[in-house]
């Protein structure tokens, strides 16, 4: 029996890859750097460190201090480039009260509220965990773990709702069955 729905942010219950792409742009550029499109496409869902390091890996320990912090202030300029998915997004709120909800994702927690907010999604969620609660990221399978616990939940009692290979490939070290979500 399914007790528990686990959902990924960037990517599933949010199209950010505008937006994040939009906000690095500008921050890459702030330190001379280029961003590719396809460079950062590759490298989305990474966490930030591992990102700059596929993209840019000449950046000093300084550039890349001043691109994270620039990132962050172009990324809420940017939110109109974020996509809400609609229909997953419904699903969501129709299971609220019928299965404990949670939210797993590598977003800094104040990227990720700022995103949960601009699409109507705060306290949508019964536990929630971010990039910062994790000392690895996907496809380490600690934030699915570390969710599980958190909610008294056994992996098969759950279903994890991700769109990329990092995201699949954690839910699934941790035992939890997945529904794989593709953009349109």
């Amino acid at each position: 029996m399914i007790r528990g729905l686990i959902f990924d942010l960037d990517g599933t219950l949010c199209f950010t890859e505008e937006a994040n792409f939009a906000a690095y742009r500008r921050a890459f550029a702030d330190v001379g750097a280029v961003l590719e499109r396809q460079a950062y496409a590759d490298a989305f869902g990474l966490r930030f460190d591992a990102m700059v390091q596929r993209v840019c890996p000449g950046l000093t320990p300084e550039q890349t201090r001043q691109v994270r912090e620039a990132k962050a202030g172009y990324y809420r300029e940017s939110l109109h480039l974020v996509q809400p998915n609609t229909a997953l997004i419904a699903f969501l709120r129709s299971m609220r009260g019928h299965h404990l909800t949670g939210l797993v994702t590598t977003a800094a927690r104040h990227n990720a509220r700022a995103v949960l907010e601009h699409v109507g999604l705060v306290g949508a969620f019964d536990y929630a965990l971010f990039g910062e609660d994790v000392r690895r990221a996907k496809p380490d399978p600690e934030c699915y773990n570390t969710i599980l616990q958190r909610a008294g939940l056994e992996a098969r009692e759950c279903l994890a709702f991700e769109d990329s290979e990092l995201g699949i490939a954690a839910a699934e070290a941790a035992g939890i069955t997945v529904v794989r979500v593709v953009a349109p």
